[in-house]
């Protein structure tokens, strides 16, 4: 039997992906088009994001809701939940005010946040999420943060692996005008499609970060010859910006470290997948009232109604289960 050549397959990565990952992507948005699935102005977004790996809404989340979610977010370093870790310095550190003004992201807050499938989903995101997946979306993480991350270009497979590798999703929330001064979320156009397997096989590094750094240094090398930018996102308070799963992201160097630059990062699955970065043995989907899920981290209850006061109660158990496998772990 003779071998065909990759580039003669119907997806851009080895490992499959979403319909939007598919080489002839356009022709399938256009059937979607006559079918009536998608309308004309969400496929403009579609085109962008087949092309380009990412999309952005602006103001689709409203200010009343954001500064709610801040509220709770102050109050939080002041009193921390149970089971809420802030991730700093490549360390899992309980939450406190010593870290206030630092670069710190905050795991999973949104368990505590009545209106979480509001702030999560709004609207257009939720809309967006269910047509590229073909099936209800699911949050699987969040890391709200106060400052810059400084991180270096990276794509999201690596770290957090799940059962289907390129069906991960990203959206991050301005929860303030953006001061470039305070380190942008900064990403490349069109990397998206730029693979370079970890030790030539694998999407995720599997705690080899050597292998996942000379994998990220060659596809920096393959953007910078191919000519993709570097952008920064000068988001204004309310915008969301959806990234697909190998888009190269990261932040810009903080010029003012005075500076906040608040923000909220969600990672997406299809209903269907399950992260394995942990062990998901004991994870159920939860519900949320505009039929998008979240992750319960154990046996939730059969009732909307007590979906948000569910995650609440039984999201704690999992951070104290699953802390020590992911300290390592750095988030987008």
């Amino acid at each position: 039997m003779t071998s065909t050549p990759y580039e003669d397959h119907i997806y851009y990565s080895r490992y499959g992906g979403l319909w939007t990952d598919r080489r002839d992507a356009h022709e399938v948005l256009t059937h979607k088009k006559a079918d009536g699935q998608i309308d004309e102005e969400m496929a403009r977004n579609f085109e962008h994001f087949i092309d380009k790996g990412y999309v952005i809404f602006p103001h689709a989340v409203a200010n009343e809701l954001i500064d709610e979610y801040l509220n709770m977010f102050e109050q939080a370093w002041l009193n921390p939940p149970a089971g809420i870790y802030a991730h700093c310095e490549r360390k899992i550190l309980p939450l406190s005010m010593d870290l206030y003004d630092s670069i710190a992201k905050v795991s999973d807050l949104h368990y505590y946040f009545p209106r979480a499938h509001e702030i999560i989903f709004p609207e257009p995101v939720r809309r967006f999420l269910t047509l590229v997946y073909d099936r209800p979306p699911v949050v699987f993480q969040t890391m709200s943060m106060r400052k810059g991350t400084e991180e270096p270009l990276h794509t999201d497979t690596g770290p957090l692996a799940l059962t289907e590798p390129v069906a991960l999703t990203a959206s991050w929330l301005a929860l303030e005008d953006v001061d470039l001064r305070a380190g942008a979320l900064e990403y490349i156009s069109g990397s998206h499609h730029v693979e370079v397997l970890v030790n030539g096989v694998s999407k995720a590094h599997h705690d080899d970060y050597v292998a996942y750094h000379n994998a990220l240094t060659e596809i920096r090398q393959r953007c910078k010859e191919n000519g993709l930018p570097v952008v920064k996102f000068t988001a204004k308070k309310g915008d969301v910006l959806i990234w697909a799963a190998d888009l190269m992201h990261g932040g810009a160097k903080i010029d003012d470290p005075t500076l906040t630059r608040k923000s909220l990062v969600c990672h997406f699955m299809p209903l269907g997948a399950m992260p394995t970065f942990y062990d998901f043995s004991k994870v159920n989907y939860v519900p949320y009232p505009n039929g998008t899920y979240a992750l319960d981290r154990n046996t939730p209850r059969s009732t909307e109604a007590s979906v948000a006061s569910g995650i609440a109660t039984r999201g704690i158990g999992l951070f104290r289960r699953i802390s020590r496998r992911v300290r390592r772990m750095i988030g987008a």
